[in-house]
């Protein structure tokens, strides 16, 4: 077997940034991921085991029965190690010195928006997470003033606020600017949609032509955060649409379709049945960074031309070797096969050792095999000819 060393310019390290496409629906409070729906498996009603519209964690209990399911779990011992889930007097009152904490997969995740109603005086609970985005918001006012938490724009802590907040599990690094695109339809007619033209944050209506409020901020993106603020508040009920009854976007009552009213039924807790004739569609790219590392293996010429494989002598040859209580002596006579082309069957092509090179074997400098790289169909080597073949591994 023949070594060679990498050079240093032989081995790359890059990082490539990818852009993965999702596209949202919500429809009577149910959300499509990509447009797909729940299937059926032989234990579960969705061989992924989490709702639709939600990404799986590690994809893991892939249609397994109840009884047979993947689970994490710890030992309480003396290191007091156990899940962020557990509470500290948990822990303590409620498992014994060596019993066994188990947790639940799968662990699923997908958007989720909260509305914040200006009417009520004291918001309290999950105003929190509107809240907490207070010096966020902020910190992003140089490039819009509509970021501003409180400012000449409005008051976020005070106004109509509709909060969609999207996981990070599903967008990764963060939301690629500019690929927000929020759609508002009304029995399947598009009465608005919401873009970021400007890749600065800002949410402009842009469509359809000629809506009300068209070219109107109707909210911002944090795009490293994942989150979608929405504060439009004009009726998009008109035209056409200005004799439509309107829908029970909060719960109730019965209202007109608004920007703060998007999403309505995306795990905010309200019914099926309340929002039946509006849909909403979200759709975003995320960004991923995988790092790579891409190695560049030579055949030089008259490199590579022997091989230890039988089928490489003539066929029909005494290849056994000679032993003896002192000895071991392989023949020095073996002819090597020609397996050189020729264009008639007499006389035969002039002898040229030929190999075919199937994988590249990698190792470390303790010569320990790490990799194994195959080609898709073996390279006919010949002492006049020299490849390089390129490697890639996503770390």
């Amino acid at each position: 077997m023949a070594y060679k060393k990498f050079k240093s310019n032989d081995i790359f390290h890059n990082t490539i940034e990818m852009n993965p496409g999702y596209d949202f629906v919500i429809y009577d409070s149910s959300i499509y991921l990509n447009n797909k729906g729940a299937i059926s498996g032989a234990h579960v009603s969705n061989v992924g085991d989490v709702p639709t519209g939600h990404v799986s964690l590690y994809e893991l209990n892939i249609d397994r029965a109840s009884g047979n399911k993947i689970y994490p779990f710890t030992t309480k011992n003396g290191s007091l190690s156990t899940f962020k889930t557990i509470t500290t007097s948990k822990f303590n009152s409620d498992y014994l010195y060596g019993a066994t904490i188990t947790g639940s997969y799968p662990m699923s995740a997908s958007i989720v928006r909260e509305f914040f109603a200006s009417t009520v005086i004291s918001r309290t609970g999950s105003a929190n997470h509107l809240n907490s985005l207070r010096n966020t918001l902020n910190y992003y006012q140089p490039l819009s003033n509509h970021y501003a938490f409180s400012g000449s724009l409005g008051d976020k802590g005070t106004q109509d606020v509709n909060l969609v907040s999207i996981p990070s599990i599903i967008f990764g690094a963060s939301v690629k600017k500019g690929s927000v695109d929020l759609k508002f339809y009304v029995s399947g007619t598009l009465i608005g949609q919401l873009k970021d033209e400007n890749r600065d944050g800002e949410l402009i209506q842009v469509g359809p032509a000629g809506s009300t409020d068209s070219g109107s901020v109707a909210g911002v993106v944090l795009y490293n955060e994942g989150f979608v603020l929405l504060t439009g508040s004009w009726d998009m009920a008109t035209g056409p649409y200005a004799g439509f009854a309107g829908e029970s976007y909060t719960g109730a009552p019965t209202l007109k379709p608004k920007w703060i009213y998007f999403g309505a039924g995306a795990n905010d807790g309200i019914a099926p049945a309340s929002v039946v004739s509006s849909s909403f569609g979200l759709n975003f790219k995320g960004t991923t960074k995988s790092q790579t590392i891409t190695m560049l293996a030579h055949a030089q010429k008259g490199e590579f031309n022997h091989s230890n494989n039988p089928t490489y002598k003539t066929f029909n040859q005494n290849i056994t070797p000679q032993t003896g209580s002192q000895s071991y002596v392989e023949s020095p006579n073996l002819s090597i096969k020609n397996i050189a082309s020729s264009s008639y069957p007499d006389p035969v092509a002039p002898f040229e050792k030929t190999t075919y090179i199937s994988s590249v074997a990698i190792y470390d400098e303790n010569r320990n095999l790490i990799g194994i790289a195959k080609v898709a169909t073996p390279i006919r080597k010949t002492e006049g000819r020299e490849f390089t073949i390129k490697m890639k591994l996503d770390i």
